[in-house]
Order: structure tokens, then sequence, then C-alpha cells
């Protein structure tokens, strides 16, 4: 079975045991590499039917039972061809009465034939008798005719009964053969359904076969990624700290469980003005994540098991008014095969500016005081003024132009992006 997903071509893959940052970091400070796209889901037609369809293996099997059922379909094609032989040309309990009954029937027909014409010959002799003829051979004349005739009724009801008894073996003897003729024909539809059915399944498996070639992930939305801990309202320059808790409830086991977030809209920007980070149940160490969005393999995950990570995140104090959302997916593999959830769940948020503290009176000079050196006894750091000022304006400047660039960021992103991300195919990771 041939690998089931792949990534961008631009997204490397960094294996941090237990977990994969599926992220590369930057060439440079200019270079920011894309989150990592989620799995290609094949299509279906519900969302109910997710996760119920047949596996290859399924289909394999389906397939080696139509072949199955189509070398029955034609031996049986092949007996039935016999059997309408042996009804055509014989011998068969039907012919052998039949041709009984024939010549039982062709006797009594002879003998039929013969007691008529002694009746006949009777008949004639009496009426030859003249005048001449004494009463005692009249008498044997009309016994003669008369036994004549009782033997020709006798023969005309044998023949009847022979005839009849011809008509019904003759009826079994052509209603075997229709019916041999018939069970043929049927055996031929057998055959002819049994080899579309094989054709069937060997399509199904073909195209099964063809999809895991192109990478498309089984839909399943029974591995559940769940984002806690973001509020409605983030102060810039704070921090944040949450919670991605991955589940499998997918009733089997999982080799590998991922949980992905992604920041949107997303853009390069978002990775420096967010400063994302990763920690995992196997190491209390932040990670930084060069990118607006992170997957996270939390490991193997028992049926109804679930496994953690943190995410951490620090908006520029330069960052305010900026609305958007943090989107939040799983997927799994499972030996070969791999399993993507079909929707992504949404957690709206806002960033807020911080409150503007009121600045401190600036004390006047004394004019009978002599300028103190730099590094004497003030209190006051040197360049305070000064940096204060300087901070301020460039906040507020870099503010201005980060939101302007992030927006028209985002928005390419969001028009571009989508379809080059979701339309690639994910490979394979290699780690644990």
């Amino acid at each position: 079975m041939k690998t089931r997903r792949t990534l961008a071509t631009a997204v490397a893959a960094a294996v941090i045991a237990p977990v994969a940052l599926l992220a590369a970091s930057p060439a440079s400070a200019a270079t920011v590499t894309p989150p990592p796209a989620r799995p290609a889901v094949s299509a279906s037609p519900s969302p109910d039917t997710f996760g119920k369809g047949p596996s290859v293996a399924d289909l394999e099997k389906a397939v080696a039972e139509a072949r199955k059922a189509y070398d029955a379909a034609v031996a049986a094609k092949e007996a039935a061809y016999k059997e309408l032989e042996k009804a055509l040309d014989g011998p068969t309990a039907e012919s052998l009465a039949y041709d009984a009954a024939k010549k039982e029937a062709d006797a009594a027909t002879v003998a039929h034939t013969a007691a008529v014409k002694a009746l006949d010959e009777a008949k004639a002799k009496l009426a030859g008798l003249g005048g001449t003829a004494t009463p005692e051979e009249r008498a044997a004349a009309e016994k003669a005719v008369k036994d004549a005739q009782a033997a020709a009724d006798a023969a005309a009801t044998a023949k009847t009964a022979a005839d009849g008894k011809l008509d019904a073996a003759g009826d079994a003897y052509d209603d075997m053969r229709v019916a041999a003729a018939r069970a043929y024909s049927l055996t031929q539809q057998a055959v002819e359904k049994a080899r579309a059915d094989l054709a069937a399944a060997e399509k199904a498996l073909a195209d099964a076969k063809k999809d895991e070639d192109d990478g498309m992930c089984e839909g399943d939305d029974a591995l559940v990624a769940e984002l806690t801990g973001l509020p409605a309202k983030v102060t810039a320059g704070t921090t944040v700290d949450l919670t991605v808790r991955v589940t499998n409830d997918t009733g089997e086991a999982v080799d590998r469980a991922y949980g992905q977030i992604l920041l949107a809209p997303g853009g390069k920007e978002l990775a420096s003005l967010f400063d994302l980070q990763y920690a995992t149940s196997a190491s209390a160490k932040w990670r930084d994540v060069d990118s607006w969005g992170v997957a996270v393999n939390v490991g193997a995950l028992k049926s109804g098991a679930h496994a953690d990570f943190r995410l951490r995140l620090k908006p520029a104090a330069s960052l305010k008014d900026w609305s958007g959302r943090i989107e939040v997916s799983g997927w799994y593999e499972r030996g070969d095969d791999c399993g993507a959830n079909t929707t992504l769940k949404a957690h709206k948020f806002q960033v807020v500016a911080a409150p503007v503290a009121s600045p401190s009176p600036t004390p006047s000079p004394t004019p009978s005081s002599a300028p103190s050196p730099q590094g004497g006894t003030t209190t006051t750091p040197v360049g305070t003024t000064t940096t204060t000022t300087t901070a301020g304006t460039l906040a507020k400047t870099g503010s201005s132009d980060a939101l302007h660039g992030l927006a028209l960021a985002s928005g390419t992103a969001v028009l571009l992006g989508a379809g080059a991300v979701f339309a690639t195919r994910r490979r394979r990771a290699t780690d644990a």
C-alpha cells in the first residue's frame, strides 16, 4: 500500500521524538516556512459514511469471492449444457418412457387395425350368405361378427389408452427438454451477472488503490482535537497559554495521532507577530514555531485515550485591533492507512492594545545646577526620555504598517494559499 499523505514541497519535517513539528526553520529572516497542510480527504456522499467504507482488504476479499462465484457460475453452465445435450439426445428416463409408450401405442394401433379388418371380413361373410345357407351357418356367421365387433371394440379401447399414455410420455419428455434448455439459459444469465459482479468488484478495488496512490486519506472526524484556554480578547504584549487535547474516538488504536492549529487569516508575518511556541508532555521546554501553524505528533493512542500538548501565544505589543481565529483539526495514521478530520474547529479571538500609561512629568532643570556628566549619580537612565519617545513613535508607526501588511498578506494567503495547501497530499511522517 502506498504513501497516503504528502506535504507541500516548501514544507520540511523536523523529527522531535515523540513529537514531529511539521514546519521547518526559515532560511533567512525574510523567509518563513508555511504551516503544514492538512491531509487531503477522500470524497464521500455523506459525513455519516466517513470511516464506514470498505477497506482495500475488504475489497480484495470481495474480488476473490466474486471470482469464486464467477468460476462456480461457469461450471454450472457447463454442467447445464451437458444436461441439455443428454435431454436432447438421451437416453433419459423420460425418453425411455416415451419410447416404451410409443411401442405400446404402435402395437395397439396394429391390433386395432387387425380387429377392424376381422370385423369387416366377418360382416362381409355374413352378408354373402345366400338363401341356401343353413340356420347353423347363419348363426355361426352372426356370432363371428359379434365376436369380431367385441375384439374391435377392445382393440379400440386399448389403442385409446396407449395413445393417451404416449401423449403423457411425450409431454413429460418435452417438458424435460424444455426444462433443460431453460436451466441452461439461466446458467448463461448467471454467468453474465457473475462476470458483471466480478468486473464491478475489480473496479472498486482498482479505484480504492488509485485513491491510495493519489494519497487520499479517509475522512474521519472520530479523532478529536480540542483547544482550551483561549480568551475572547488577548492583550497585545501579553502571553497566553493554551492546551490542545487529542482524543482517539475511532474505536481502534492508532499508531500516530496529530493535533494541528493554524492562525487565520494566515500569513508569514504572523510567525513573528505572535511568537508561537509549543511544548509537550515529554518535554517542558518551549519550542519556537517559525510559521503561523504547527502540527504535533502526540504519539500512539489506544482507543478512547488522549494526549495533550501546550501552545503559547505572545502577540507583539505593536499588534492591536487584530481579529482572527485559531483553526484546530486532527488526523491519524494506522499502519499504511490514514484518516483526517473533514472540518476545522474555529476559535475566534481579538488582540487588543494594552492600556496606555500616563506619562510622568518631566522635571524642570535647575538654572544654577551645572550639567552632570553621563554616568553620574542621577537615577534616570541615560537616554530614557529619548528612548521612550522613540519607542512610542516606532510602536505607533510599526503597528500601522504591520496591520496593513498583515491584512494584505493574509488576504493573499486565503485566496491563493488555501488551494495550494489543501490540494496537496501528505507523505508519511517518519517519526514515532
